[in-house]
């Protein structure tokens, strides 16, 4: 029962976005109409012609002045992200010195499995 009435809810929404835009269609057209049929007036166009040619990369240069103007916003209010203390090469952060630690990690794995798993000379467990 309420999954009906969900539809018919959809439906009526639906319906009545149709008519909207059904109906601000024809008050455009009437609008167009009434002002067509009261002007008359010409357009002279002053200039080089017809505008300053087709510039495509203004699609690229818009979005790339945007991440210029809040990188640039971002390194003037929170600073240098990478490097820039006494070991440049290696990364801040929640990793710390990735190569050190990486490195204390593989060395303490070994040593655990060497004292798992004697080695094969030694003398049976007796377990």
């Amino acid at each position: 029962m309420r999954r009906g009435f969900g539809i018919a809810a959809l439906i009526l929404v639906i319906l009545a976005g149709v008519a909207i835009g059904v109906g601000a269609y024809h008050a455009g057209v009437s609008h167009g109409l009434t002002e067509a049929a009261t002007g008359g007036q010409i357009v002279r166009v002053v200039g080089p012609g017809y505008g300053y040619g087709f510039f495509p990369f203004g699609i690229f240069l818009f979005p790339l002045f945007f991440f210029l103007v809040f990188g640039l916003m971002r390194a003037a209010f929170w600073g240098r992200r990478w490097g820039g203390h006494d070991h440049p090469h290696k990364g801040h952060g929640p990793w710390g010195e990735g190569q050190n630690r990486f490195e204390e990690m593989h060395k303490r794995l070994h040593e655990q499995s060497s004292a798992d798993h004697p080695s094969s000379g030694g003398e049976p467990s007796s377990a």
